[in-house]
């Protein structure tokens, strides 16, 4: 589904649209074990692990991640 299918998506607020997308994966959460990630998907998760292992001090620290999650959002 797209989101200019939903017209009325557009005139919610942004408190509202986070409240949809609580509902939403609330409506989900029971199914959440029947959905198996795709091979894509697992490939770059073990790309993303193995960069890692070889180059740990490459990660962020909760509090770096989210001083720059909050820099992107400034």
């Amino acid at each position: 589904m797209i989101i200019k299918e939903l017209p009325q998506f557009q005139t919610l607020s942004a408190r509202e649209k986070l409240e949809l997308v609580d509902d939403l994966l609330k409506s989900v959460s029971s199914d959440l074990d029947e959905i198996e990630a795709t091979q894509e998907e697992k490939d770059i998760l073990d790309g993303r692990w193995a960069h890692f292992l070889q180059n740990p001090a490459s990660a962020l620290t909760v509090d770096q991640f989210k001083r720059e999650l909050n820099a992107l959002r400034s």
